[in-house]
């Protein structure tokens, strides 16, 4: 019966989508660093922790009022409580327990084994019940029981709950755990040299000394005098007592310069592990940003250029000195590799505007393309260093493809047969100017949207139109320029339609086409 009733309850459970979305909503807001509510819920605890030890030290010398009384008691233990069950229940799925018993009993023809299963439920529940966090959750709770005043002192535990939603103490208790044999290797020796202090300062003061009436005190003067604290309440009197202290005082310092040492040592090794954490969060965190493959010379000018535009991006690379390069230029950089699946699923592909892919190597732009165009529809825009390999890397999923060299003999070109407009060209790409290129896309339901060239007053604008890049061909009028199954009108006749999804190319005044934009934008909505 037993058997029946916990596989109907698991199966259950297993495809009931209520249960299962709220067992992970409660799990993501708890646990989940990455979650956009869970720095909300860890602020509101530790508001809830403060306000509760505040009203402890408030009661030491006032009487709590009706109002403060009701809080501490229904409210904030309520929700300690709350807390400590959800957490409780989250920690493991017991119908996979279950399940998997059920599936491994009925391919092996033996009988559901019952005991064995409330065994595991039980020691799972055990494991979370005696961790550290889940004893601090139930020692915040018991101050509630005010009867017993003695239980008022596991107040102040309520402050190690703040540990729960502090990432960084969290850090660093992770840090000192990677140096725990040392640590605690450390903490025995002390331990060890302390109770040598104290007994020796033990036999040689006891009824010489006033300060010192038991074992307890002797061992208090040399925890104190080890620590190089030295309150002064106890002095030693004695000849062999103050050669005593001197050995301790300088022990003392040693243990505080090794402990220095083992800490900082922590530190160091896992600085680098910190920080790509840190920015891995950060990625996992942009909405509508650029991901850039590879950090170049070529990599610099369009992260440039994109950070001059306000535009979010971040580059990842696996060599460690170019992520160093690109970080102290100011830009968010990732040393990982970008065809792992771990890395793709740390950036939310739906927020990514468009991927470049700007390395040096050709051999890895082609791999890059055809790992990333499988793995997502964004647009991806690569380079080719050698023009040859152009049509490889466009196969490989480009869609777009540039050849640094040919860009660089057409300027040069330019420079050769007009070197003014070449100048002047120039200053407007490399941002020299105030007057800048851009595209502008026509928004469905803004104000240019089912409107002619000829209505728009691009004069009045402050604007320059260069021509129109359509979705749609017109049969009246003949384009200048075909490609990527678009259709460019250059200095395009007044009679043409603008449609959703058309795009202006204009130069202007940066402010001129920000206001435009903006404009653009708030008339659609």
């Amino acid at each position: 019966m037993i058997e029946k009733l916990l596989i109907y309850i698991a199966t259950y459970l297993n495809v009931s989508k209520g249960y299962n979305d709220t067992k992970k909503f409660f799990r993501a807001l708890l646990e989940d660093d990455n979650y956009k509510y869970k720095k909300f819920f860890d602020i509101f605890m530790i508001l809830i922790v403060l306000s509760s030890v505040f009203i402890l030290l408030y009661d030491v010398k006032n009487s709590l009022g009706e109002i403060l009384y009701i809080y501490d008691i229904y409210v904030v233990t309520t929700i300690f409580i709350v807390e400590y069950i959800i957490r409780f229940w989250i920690y493991n799925d017991c119908r996979d327990i279950i399940l998997k018993e059920e599936e491994e009993s009925a391919f092996l023809g033996r009988e559901f084994d019952t005991k064995k299963v409330l065994k595991e439920i039980f020691s799972k529940k055990l494991e979370y019940i005696t961790s550290p966090f889940a004893i601090i959750d139930l020692l915040a709770i018991l101050p509630a029981y005010r009867p017993l005043r003695i239980l008022r002192v596991f107040m102040l535990f309520r402050l190690f709950k703040v540990l729960r939603y502090t990432k960084s103490v969290n850090n660093f208790l992770s840090i000192l755990k990677t140096k725990k044999f040392e640590l605690i290797t450390l903490l025995m020796l002390v331990g060890f040299i302390t109770f040598i202090g104290g007994a020796v300062i033990y036999v040689f003061e006891y009824k010489v000394n006033p300060n010192i009436h038991n074992f307890f005190d002797a061992i208090y003067w040399s925890l104190i005098t080890i620590s190089t604290v030295g309150y002064g309440d106890i002095s030693p009197v004695t000849h062999q007592g103050r050669i005593l202290t001197m050995f301790l005082i300088l022990a003392g310092i040693a243990f505080i310069s090794f402990s220095t040492s083992i800490i900082a040592s922590a530190f160091t090794e896992k600085l680098q592990e910190v920080k790509s954490q840190r920015i891995e969060n950060e990625a996992h965190k942009l909405s509508s940003f650029y991901l850039i493959c590879g950090y170049s010379k070529v990599t610099e000018l369009v992260a440039n250029n994109l950070k001059n535009d306000n535009e979010k991006f971040i580059i990842v690379d696996l060599d460690e000195d170019k992520i160093q390069e690109a970080t102290e230029r100011g830009f968010l950089a990732l040393k990982a590799d970008i065809t792992k699946k771990e890395t793709l699923e740390l950036f939310n592909f739906e927020h990514i505007k468009k991927i470049f892919i700007l390395t040096n190597d050709d051999i890895v732009n082609t791999f890059l393309s055809l790992s990333l165009s499988s793995y997502s529809d964004k647009d991806i825009i690569a380079i080719a260093n050698d023009e040859r390999n152009e049509e490889k890397i466009s196969k490989a999923g480009a869609k777009y493809v540039i050849n640094p060299t040919r860009i660089s003999a057409l300027f040069t070109s330019e420079y050769i047969g007009n070197p003014v407009s070449f100048e002047i060209i120039t200053a407007i790409f490399s941002n020299k100017s105030q007057t800048k290129v851009d595209e502008i896309e026509v928004l469905e339901n803004s104000f240019i949207d089912k409107k002619l060239v000829g209505e728009i007053n691009f004069k009045q604008e402050k604007l320059i139109l260069i021509g129109v890049l359509k979705v749609k061909p017109i049969t009246l009028f003949s384009h200048n320029i075909e490609f990527m199954d678009r259709y460019f009108y250059f200095n395009p006749d007044a009679e043409i339609l603008l449609e959703a999804g058309d795009v202006l190319l204009v130069i202007g005044d940066i402010r001129s086409i920000n206001y435009f934009k903006f404009r653009l934008q708030k008339s659609s909505l």
